[in-house]
């Protein structure tokens, strides 16, 4: 589980790094001219094989890959890349002059992800490099066991909005007695019931939210609901609801007959665990001025401690106004 002092760790301002490899100078100085600023550094390779090398000893976060080039062509270039582990998830947008559709699928296959002709547009060119930097920054981010998007994401939709002076309403959700339910079921099992709870936030969301609601993984049995104040607490009933109502179902007949399970403590003492529930601390800015992601998640944390020393299912609001 992460850790609870910091659930949402702040964001550092990245540069993220291009490598451009392209033999071809002029090029190589439009694209840098076009990409360079606050956010973006381009770094220069003039032939595939210095582009491998810089690429290897130094993975970039995007290259553009030149076709056309001697020696080693793009095509080239690019199968090696994707045969190394370090740069095997790097995006790649091919850089061809070649406009036939057999060139293009030959650079997909190869392991391109995008394909630009030349000449290109440079303000289609950073669109496209912004656009699949984002699209590797979810697809690293996100939860591998419920595919929701991880604390990054969840950072900046909260900053974002807090930025924009908009209300919101932020439902911190984790399980309790989970760690009982491990050591009896094992964690293929405990999987089982955190996709369970993700899928009911995303159900709970779909029907009773709005539509820029945002569910995000912050990991293990942690997940962020980002709604509205005014929704807030039928969301949370509804989560509640729904889990009570299914996670009967994770247990074996003894256990559903019983009401609780069976486990040993760490003394070895035998005591009986009740069911997992959930529980929701939600944090709003209806009340107070909150200013930034880590104020709201230091919030969320001291109210959820709160809500799972209680027993069963339960959702609190915070509800300070300073």
């Amino acid at each position: 589980m992460y850790s609870m002092e910091k659930p949402f760790p702040a964001a550092e301002q990245i540069k993220r790094r291009i490598l451009l490899i392209d033999d071809d100078p002029l090029i190589r100085q439009l694209v840098v001219r076009a990409l360079s600023d606050a956010t973006l550094q381009v770094i220069e390779a003039s032939s595939g094989l210095e582009g491998i090398a810089l690429a290897t000893a130094q993975p970039p976060d995007l290259i553009l890959l030149d076709v056309m080039m001697p020696g080693m062509d793009g095509y080239e270039v690019c199968n090696r890349l994707r045969q190394q582990s370090s740069t095997v998830n790097v995006p790649i947008i091919i850089l061809t002059a070649l406009d036939q559709i057999d060139s293009k699928i030959i650079g997909l296959r190869t392991g391109a992800d995008d394909y630009m002709t030349k000449p290109f547009d440079m303000r289609e060119l950073r669109m496209r490099v912004e656009a699949h930097l984002r699209r590797s920054i979810r697809d690293l981010t996100a939860s591998p066991l419920t595919g929701l998007p991880g604390n990054p994401l969840i950072e900046q939709v909260i900053a974002t909005r807090l930025q924009a002076h908009e209300k919101l309403a932020v439902l911190y959700t984790d399980l309790s007695n989970f760690k009982a339910y491990n050591d009896v079921y094992g964690w293929l099992k405990g999987d089982q019931v955190i996709k369970m709870l993700a899928n009911t936030l995303i159900e709970a969301v779909t029907k009773f939210g709005t539509k820029t609601d945002f569910v995000g993984h912050v990991g293990g049995d942690d997940f962020v609901v980002i709604s509205i104040p005014d929704c807030a607490a039928n969301l949370a009933q509804q989560v509640i609801d729904r889990f009570d109502a299914t996670v009967p179902n994770f247990y074996d007949d003894e256990a559903r007959a019983n009401g609780y399970t069976v486990v040993r403590d760490r003394t070895g003492n035998i005591i009986h665990a009740a069911f997992v529930a959930v529980s929701i601390a939600i944090v709003t800015n209806a009340r107070r001025d909150l200013e930034h992601p880590l104020q709201v998640a230091t919030l969320a944390a001291e109210v959820k401690q709160n809500v799972k020393s209680r027993p069963g299912s339960h959702y609190a609001f915070d509800r300070r106004i300073k």
